[in-house]
């Protein structure tokens, strides 16, 4: 069955405290550009953009009950089934940056998270919106999110 990890990916800082009830621009993680993840075109490679969003979609997933223990404990996990990317401007080596909540929808069995990465002083790297399915992992079907976990984010 493989490997179950808390967090897959190490790179950015959470910047999420905890009990804390999650609005729009609200700042979710941060970091800086790595060697690694500079192309020959000199600036970051698309797929690292992907891995900081995905980072940082993470630390939002655990902050509402819906991350390692939602799998391990209830047999829920939420899966990706769409993600959008729009690249504003580049980001070179040690470059640093934001990632921040624009919007967060919970409506049945979907869960859209809409990101934005920018630097300190607002310029805008990329945004981000991807859309999750609740799913059931023991039939693997999708399935209406619990009423207490939507109530959370009303």
């Amino acid at each position: 069955m493989g490997n179950k990890k808390v967090k897959i990916f190490n790179n950015l800082i959470n910047l999420i405290p905890d009990q804390y009830k999650l609005q729009n621009s609200t700042p979710i993680a941060k970091g800086e550009v790595l060697d690694d993840w500079i192309d020959y075109n000199d600036h970051m490679n698309m797929a690292f953009y992907v891995q900081c969003f995905e980072e940082s979609s993470d630390f939002l997933l655990e902050h509402l009950g819906l991350g390692y223990d939602y799998a391990i404990n209830q047999d829920m996990g939420v899966f990706v089934v769409k993600c959008d990317i729009n690249y504003k401007k580049e980001i070179k080596l040690r470059e640093k940056f934001i990632i921040s909540l624009e919007s967060i929808i919970i409506k049945g069995k979907k869960l859209i998270l809409k990101l934005i990465m920018t630097n300190n002083q607002n310029d805008i790297f990329a945004d981000y919106e991807i859309v999750n399915l609740n799913v059931d992992l023991k039939t693997k079907k999708s399935v209406a999110f619990d009423g207490k976990i939507i109530n959370k984010l009303a």
